[in-house]
């Protein structure tokens, strides 16, 4: 049986193969025998999709004719999922969603006792038990624990010392129509902010359509017209976060980093004076890190990846360009609302803007998306090897290229990034071309 698992659980369009009803049940089963018997508690939630309700009623009926007591949180954020799991004592945490894909897709993100994404093994010994796991017939979804979305926002405001370190904040969010759409504006407004909260309205059919961290134009374009002081853009289950600043500058998770990790290694709060970040982030985050005296570490792609290499590490701070930022103080996976809040009152506490804090000299870089039909490793396509080899040296000395396939889309994908602006653009081109000939 071909992977399930992705880089971020197991993801496809919803209601179609793995996200038909049999495999779901079947998943279900698998992770209720991974547990290990004796009636574990699973925290089940889920996204604002039309069709996750549906595919959690089918995990839940599974999970429990198997022994496990399931605990329905609803509308949930996969951060809250992970803290809640660390402070309850669950044997694992289910998580419905597709995070930034649009609203046909689904997934099933799978999180453990403490509340970390499962390992490479433990998602393969699932897969393993599916092969003669005999989903059985259980009780129907359980009605949804609403204390569960309270102790979240209790667990986030507890995070920082100060009652209110936003006092004053005049504060945009875009919400993506997804699972913070009525968390971020309780919030930040008890954190001291004055909030305005757009993309909050999810009608199953709208999350991530034209908003949130992966269209950050939307909060840029509000927060001008608001005259607001800063913007936050998070994604369909809130794990991402996107900044923008007063004057519609859009800061990414590598602006993040690089304003937390300053201000973290300012209060001797980074062990190591290391940061984590992904082979994506920007040569230029790199540099400014070392001028500060703080190493920038890099993993391979995914939040998962970036939390392994922070353990390995002995790194309080890792994350990826995309804005899922984990801060090991407070959490183990990435979580927007928890990394927004924070970047902000620490921006409130130098007294500059946002875009003063967390701009850095770029070096150019490319990233192009090329939809594909299938993945053999590029080594094995001749042409692409030598077209891999030859910007290789090209660059040498002056830029790189990283090319990788996406671990949840049916897409490859090309970054290039060099001094040289315009040579960069021309052999993303050259790419983009290569690649659509010989992989669609």
């Amino acid at each position: 049986m071909p992977r399930l698992f992705g880089t971020d659980g197991i993801r496809g369009r919803a209601m179609e193969p793995p996200l038909d009803e049999a495999t779901v049940r079947r998943i279900g089963a698998a992770l209720a025998a991974w547990l290990g018997g004796g009636s574990p508690r699973v925290l089940l939630a889920g996204d604002t999709r039309a069709s996750t309700t549906v595919l959690a009623g089918w995990m839940a009926e599974s999970l429990a004719a198997a022994g496990c007591r399931v605990v329905w949180g609803g509308i949930l954020p996969t951060p809250a999922v992970s803290t809640l799991l660390r402070e309850d004592g669950f044997g694992a945490g289910v998580v419905i969603s597709a995070s930034h894909n649009p609203a046909h897709d689904n997934g099933i993100k799978v999180l453990g006792p403490g509340g970390e994404k499962l390992s490479e093994d433990a998602e393969e010994a699932i897969e393993a038990l599916m092969e003669t796991a005999s989903p059985g017939a259980g009780p129907d979804l359980p009605e949804p624990d609403r204390t569960l979305a309270d102790r979240y926002l209790d667990h986030l405001a507890g995070t920082f010392d100060g009652e209110r370190p936003l006092e004053g904040l005049d504060l945009v969010v875009d919400a993506a129509h997804g699972a913070a759409s009525r968390l971020a504006g309780p919030l930040f407004e008890r954190l001291g902010a004055s909030v305005t909260v757009v993309a909050c309205d999810p009608d199953g059919a709208n999350i991530n359509d034209g908003c949130g961290a992966t269209e950050p134009g939307t909060v840029a374009r509000e927060v001008i017209r608001r005259g607001a002081d800063a913007g936050l853009a998070l994604d369909g289950d809130a794990d991402r976060a996107i900044l923008v600043g007063a004057d519609g500058t859009i800061l990414d998770g590598d602006g993040i980093l690089l304003a937390w990790g300053r201000d973290l290694a300012a209060r001797d709060r980074l062990p190591g004076r290391t940061v984590v970040a992904t082979v994506m982030s920007n040569l230029g985050l790199e540099r400014a890190l070392a001028d500060d005296g703080v190493r920038l570490v890099r993993s391979a792609v995914g939040d998962r990846n970036v939390w392994l290499a922070m353990r390995r590490h002995g790194a309080a701070l890792g994350g990826e360009q995309s804005g899922h930022v984990i801060c090991a103080h407070h959490a183990v996976t990435g979580d927007g609302l928890l990394t927004g809040a924070h970047v902000l009152a620490l921006v409130r506490r130098s007294g500059m803007t946002l875009t003063e804090v967390l701009d850095f000299p770029r070096v150019p870089q490319v990233l192009v998306n090329v939809p594909v039909r299938r993945k053999p490793p590029f080594e094995e396509v001749p042409e692409i090897a030598r077209w891999v080899q030859a910007v290789t040296e090209r660059l040498a000395g002056s830029g790189r290229l990283l090319l990788r396939y996406s671990g949840t889309e049916a897409k490859a994908r090309i970054m290039i990034e060099g001094d040289d602006e315009q040579l960069i653009h021309a052999l993303a081109g050259e790419g983009f071309t290569l690649l659509t000939h010989h992989l669609t």
